[in-house]
Order: structure tokens, then sequence, then C-alpha cells
């Protein structure tokens, strides 16, 4: 009896003194198509991008391969998930992008392009038990290349805000 009390206090006692850990509640990614990224510090491959946790730890990765870790305020943390939110970025994927352009051109007058080479690029919130995400390939190359496409810009400045919320560039 007593080797189970003491097993009992002794996993309340470090359930109490150990920190919670926080959840990864904004995230975005570039990950490269053609090329590895190799971390500066593990020499392990990494995928560029911008992690925020709810406690506004963020975690940065960027092409050169070197990370940063960063710090945020949980008010702004917040905002800019409510910002994120306001964007419905998540309704933005390849085929709503391609329905978009469809309806764009007059019947059998659809102009594609092709890019290669170019990053997939994710961004995921999670809210209240709420994860939305999506993910697109060539986002820069696509907003560069069909500018009037109200769908890629609002991707493009979903992932802009977030970057710019932790001073990086993407």
């Amino acid at each position: 009896m007593r080797p189970i009390v003491l097993a009992g206090f002794a996993a309340l006692l470090l359930a109490v003194t150990s920190p919670a850990k926080e959840s990864l509640v904004v995230s975005v990614s570039s990950e490269p198509t053609g090329l590895t990224v190799k971390s500066q510090k593990s020499g392990k491959k990494i995928i560029p991008g911008i992690d925020i946790y709810s406690d506004g730890t963020v975690l940065v990765r960027r092409y050169n391969g070197s990370e940063a870790t960063k710090h945020v305020d949980k008010p702004a943390v917040e905002a800019l998930l409510q910002s994120l939110e306001s964007t419905r970025f998540y309704k933005v994927t390849e085929e709503s992008f391609d329905a978009q352009v469809n309806k764009s051109n007059p019947p059998g007058e659809v102009e594609r392009i092709v890019v290669t080479d170019c990053p997939v690029w994710r961004i995921r919130t999670r809210k209240a038990g709420v994860t939305h995400s999506t993910k697109f390939y060539g986002l820069w190359e696509m907003v560069e290349h069909y500018p009037n496409i109200e769908q890629l810009k609002t991707l493009k400045d979903a992932i802009l805000m977030v970057y710019s919320a932790v001073g990086e560039q993407p």
C-alpha cells in the first residue's frame, strides 16, 4: 500500500510542478520542391515556416537553415487568430481557384500556366478546438500570373499577416 501512495503522491507533485504544454495555434510553412533545406543547428531537414503557440512562443525556420525562437504577447496571438479567421483563408483551395479561373473567362477560353519547383504553402489555425487549414502549390507565382483572382490574394495576405506578426519575411 505504501508504494502505491508514494507513486500517486510523486505523480501529483510532478503534475503540479511541470509547466503545461502549450498548444500550436498558428502554423505556416513553405515546403520547397526541388531542394532540401537543412538546419544550421542539427543538419537535419527542416521545412521553412513559422509556428505560434498559445503562450506566445514562436518558432521560426528559414530557407537559409537558420532557426529562431521568439515571443509575442498573448493578446497579439489572439488578435492574429481573429484576423486570420476573418479572412476565411481556409476556403481557398486549388479546386476553388480552378473554379474561379474558369468563371472569370469565357467558356472554352481558359488560359493556364504551369509552374515547377515552387513551394507548397500551408497555413493552419486552431482556436477553441476548431482547426482550419489549406495548402496551395506555387502561391506567389500564381498571384503574380492571376492578379485578379481574389482568393489568391486572400491566401497570400493571410500568410503575410502571420510573418508580419512575428517580424519576419517569407
